[in-house]
């Protein structure tokens, strides 16, 4: 199907975007036992500038903000901190449709930088800390993300846009500490769904 006026045709897009992220943990584990150590589920934010490279091909830069506090939890018990995380990344959309059309399916892959941060000061002894310690910090981290999503015409250059990524990260040992004696296993995971709108020029 194609749109008339050549909306999509248009090669630079501009837009914004909401949603909802929730993290796979990683483990970390001591002679008593394991722990899951990562992000609480928490309200997405983002921001996209693209350009068509073909009928097929676009690239991206992308700007996510995701709240989220620290979090240890481990048989009942759990230790957690105020915290966010904020991510900047270039991507590769590999499109289903040519250009022209009113909907168009893609892929995406890319790579950037992922910053995670405890804000929250740190007052009094905290459980779990035989497993990790949550710190009151940031540290940047290597990002990579796959994903792909859904664009559809609603006008003459405006997109709705349905977005779905995994930002796949080494885990952050500067802001949830290891234990000395604990052995962390496993990478983060954080799927974020978000639901946007585009201009397209």
């Amino acid at each position: 199907m194609t749109f008339p006026c050549c909306s999509i045709a248009q090669d630079t897009e501009i837009g914004g975007a909401a949603g909802f992220g929730a993290y796979h943990d990683a483990t970390i584990t001591n002679p008593e036992g394991s722990a899951r150590a990562g992000f609480g589920p928490r309200f997405a934010l983002s921001g996209v500038v693209g350009h068509n490279l073909g009928e097929h091909l676009g690239v991206e830069a992308r700007y996510t903000y995701q709240d989220g506090d620290l979090e240890l939890r481990s048989q009942g018990l759990e230790a957690n901190l105020d915290g966010d995380a904020q991510a900047v990344l270039g991507e590769v959309l590999l499109y289903a449709n040519r250009k022209e059309s009113r909907l168009r399916l893609f892929g995406a892959a890319g790579f950037g930088v992922k910053i995670y941060q405890g804000s929250q000061l740190i007052t009094g002894p905290r459980p779990l800390s035989d497993f990790a310690s949550l710190q009151q910090a940031s540290q940047a981290r290597a990002l990579l993300t796959v994903g792909g999503g859904i664009k559809y015409a609603i006008s003459r250059r405006w997109l709705l846009r349905l977005d779905l990524r995994d930002y796949i990260t080494p885990f952050p040992t500067g802001v949830i500490t290891p234990a000395p004696g604990a052995s962390l296993h496993g990478w983060l995971h954080d799927i974020v769904p978000t639901l946007g709108i585009s201009r397209t020029f």
